[in-house]
């Protein structure tokens, strides 16, 4: 008996450790690196969807596995949006019951691993700026233990009508929520007008040494296209901090141009990453108000519109099939995964499907990081050994072995349907072969970069019209 306590007693840490470890691996920290966020210490791209009535919706937890099922980082919420439950009464003390309703959204997005924008709007309350000061303060104190959120301390602060808070009161607001937790990540948003462009939301974070840059567009016709987005992101970027283009174009509002195709927001946001943003935000309106007798899910609302809203949602975590240099034979993994990889199928079906996970974040560019998943939905590609060796679809978690770094045959930028790439393991010089450029075995043991390491990548879920021009221009070989 003396010996079974003993033993308790010495296994007891060990288990209190697993435990901490276990509810810390669940946990996501948010943190800033130069002008790129991180999570848990990684750099990565955050997409957003708006979800102003977070408060209100009556099915958050299922809302926030589809969401992250669907490739979203992060939601943008507002506590005081005067369509659900409110946050802060008028004197800026929390509504106890509210307060718990926030934490429990905030836990969910926890656990799913989902970063929260947390955004105030005192003029939903009819705050005065003393009041708007001491409910920030209050939400900054209770929400400390929150690694995965960041604070809007006021939408649109520079459009003067009620949303107005000058740049004084704003400065007040950030210096005395940092007093309370130096690591809050805040920031004011600015709206983009006659007076206020990039430069002045650039020079306005700078001078107060706020942690992000966020604007709001101007959702005119040009929103999406990369010349625009890399002019306002350079501009803003010079101050050193992240840019969030928080509210590009809206959907389901006719007074803005170019916002019914989900083919705008899908080059948007590739854009806005090749631009050299931090994040960008889904800006739909289907998820601002659970009490207009819709749907009681994000999932089906969405599902209501396929254009712009269900099409953009379902290209995030793009499904691809890949296709040998041969132009004849597909890239399989036998049973949906589990086994080997070939280059040997003459068409498309359900086995030669993969879904890729971007470890960078966002739409795939040259040169990101990548793991594949088999469609099966549990076996991803993995290169033996880290690459040198033989290729199957055997992983049952992303670590170094599954991950590739997926690259433009031609050069830099977004890939799009029909691009020719290769896949090279991790860190390592060696890339993804075909053998004889297709009809038989798959590995990753080739130091070359020509034809046969190189495959056509067709997108099989809804994705951009932008397609890959003109014939591929596989290398010659061999």
């Amino acid at each position: 008996m003396r010996r079974r306590l003993l033993l308790g007693a010495r296994l007891l840490p060990l288990l209190i450790a697993l435990v901490l470890s276990a509810r810390d691996a669940s946990a996501q920290k948010l943190t800033v690196q130069g002008d790129r966020f991180a999570v848990d210490g990684s750099p990565r791209f955050l997409v957003f969807m708006s979800f102003f009535g977070a408060m209100g919706a009556p099915q958050i937890e299922q809302d926030f596995k589809f969401l992250r099922s669907m490739g979203f980082d992060g939601v943008r919420i507002w506590p005081n949006l005067d369509t659900g439950p409110q946050l802060m009464n008028s004197d800026g003390s929390l509504k106890v019951s509210e307060l718990q309703r926030l934490k429990f959204i905030l836990d969910k997005a926890r656990e799913q691993r989902l970063i929260v924008d947390v955004t105030f709007t005192h003029e939903h309350v009819g705050m005065t700026m003393d009041a708007a000061l001491t409910g920030i303060v209050n939400a900054t104190g209770e929400l400390r233990a929150y690694e995965n959120i960041l604070f809007d301390i006021q939408n649109e602060r520079n459009v003067e009508d009620r949303r107005y808070m000058s740049e004084g009161d704003v400065d007040r607001i950030f210096r005395a929520l940092k007093a309370v937790d130096p690591a809050r990540i805040a920031f004011a948003d600015n709206s983009l007008g006659q007076d206020w462009g990039p430069q002045y939301a650039a020079d306005f974070t700078a001078r107060l040494g706020l942690d992000v840059t966020a604007l709001h567009e101007s959702r005119r016709s040009q929103w999406y296209t990369f010349p625009f987005l890399r002019s306002i992101v350079d501009t803003m970027k010079a101050n050193g901090r992240p840019v969030y283009l928080q509210e590009p174009n809206s959907t389901r509002d006719n007074t803005y141009e170019a916002n019914d195709r989900a083919d705008y927001y899908i080059q948007a946001v590739a854009n806005a990453k090749r631009a050299g943003a931090a994040a960008w935000c889904f800006h739909t309106q289907v998820a601002v108000n659970f009490g207009d007798g819709g749907p009681p899910t994000v999932e089906e609302r969405l599902r209501q519109w396929t254009e712009p809203e269900w099409n953009f949602v379902t290209s995030l975590k793009p499904r691809i099939n890949l296709r040998a240099s041969n132009a004849t034979n597909y890239v399989t993994a036998e049973g949906g995964g589990g086994g080997v990889v070939r280059a040997d199928r003459p068409s498309a079906g359900p086995w030669e499907v993969m879904t890729i996970v971007n470890l960078t974040g966002g739409p795939l560019l040259s040169g990101d990081r990548i793991a594949l998943l088999g469609a099966d939905g549990t076996h991803y590609w993995q290169a033996v050994g880290g690459g040198g060796a033989a290729l199957l679809a055997s992983g049952t978690i992303i670590g170094p072995f599954e991950t590739f770094v997926i690259e433009r045959s031609d050069g830099n930028g977004v890939i799009r349907h029909g691009e020719p790439v290769t896949l090279r393991a991790s860190t390592t010089p060696f890339y993804v072969l075909a053998e004889s450029g297709g009809g038989g075995s798959v590995t990753v043991n080739s130091a070359n970069r020509a034809a046969w390491e190189t495959f056509m990548l067709l997108f099989a879920s809804p994705h951009s019209t932008d397609v890959a021009p003109g014939p591929l221009p596989f290398n010659a070989r061999r």
